[in-house]
């Protein structure tokens, strides 16, 4: 999926499991786009050039930084510095990442084992299904704001 994508999905999570946090929903949708720091052709990958480059040379695309234990590290780092609010939503946009990037292709989702899971698809596929997911995620922000100015 893309990083925009990412990003929404991320904020859809971080409001979710906060029961409608609208910061937390800020912080699922960085977190959101976090686990591709191990590409670096990445959005946030060029940001942080020198650590994709690293990560993706060590472990590659859609491994460690995919990963459920990434995501539990991430979520332990946050809980130990920070209100129980951020580690939370940190942790669903990491997790909504991960799977998205499943109904895409495939995401070593237990690192360090070997075995991937997920949907390969064809580009085209890829793109459909990329777009189809920032409409519906578009659709449910847009209503939670709504319901909120209401």
């Amino acid at each position: 999926m893309e990083w925009t994508t990412h990003c929404l999905s991320g904020m859809a999570a971080g409001h979710m499991v906060t029961g409608g946090d609208w910061r937390a929903a800020l912080v699922g949708g960085l977190a959101g786009v976090i686990p591709d720091l191990d590409d670096h052709k990445s959005k946030v990958g060029k940001v942080l050039l020198p650590l994709a480059y690293f990560l993706n040379k060590t472990f590659g695309h859609r491994t460690i930084t995919h990963s459920l234990l990434f995501a539990f590290l991430a979520g332990i780092i946050l809980y130990l510095f920070t209100d129980p609010w951020i580690w939370l939503a940190a942790f669903a946009g990491i997790m909504a990442h991960s799977l998205g990037d499943m109904l895409t292709g495939k995401v070593r989702f237990f690192y360090p084992a070997q075995k991937s899971f997920g949907i390969s698809t064809s580009p085209l596929m890829f793109n459909m299904i990329g777009r189809l997911t920032a409409i519906l995620l578009l659709v449910y922000i847009g209503r939670e704001t709504l319901m909120t100015l209401i």
